[in-house]
C-alpha cells in the first residue's frame, strides 16, 4: 500500500479535472494516467474517496471494475457508471 502523501496529489488533480459530462469510466482511466504504476483497485478506491467523497462501500464496489480483474463479480463499464453517478454528477 502506498502512503497517502503519494496518492493525495493524484486525488487532488482528479478532483480538479473537468469531470462534468464525463463518465466514471473516463474518470477511472484518468486516475490510471495520474497514478501510473501505482494504479490498482486499492489506490483507485482511495482517490475516489478523496477526490469525490465516494462512500467506502461504493468505492469498494468500484474496485471490482473489470479492468482490474475479471470474474463473475466484476463490474462492467455500465455498472461502474451507474454506481458512481451520484458522486460524479455533483
Amino acid at each position: 500500500m502506498y502512503a497517502p502523501s503519494l496518492l493525495d496529489p493524484a486525488a487532488d488533480e482528479l478532483r480538479l479535472a473537468d469531470v462534468v459530462g464525463r463518465g466514471a469510466t473516463e474518470v477511472a482511466r484518468e486516475a490510471r494516467t495520474l497514478l501510473g504504476e501505482r494504479f490498482s483497485s486499492v489506490t483507485f478506491m482511495y482517490v475516489l474517496m478523496r477526490a469525490f467523497e465516494v462512500e467506502y462501500t461504493a468505492a469498494w464496489d468500484a474496485s471490482r471494475w473489470h479492468e482490474f480483474h475479471g470474474g463473475p463479480r466484476a463490474l462492467s463499464d455500465a455498472d461502474l457508471e451507474k454506481l458512481l453517478a451520484p458522486w460524479l454528477s455533483r
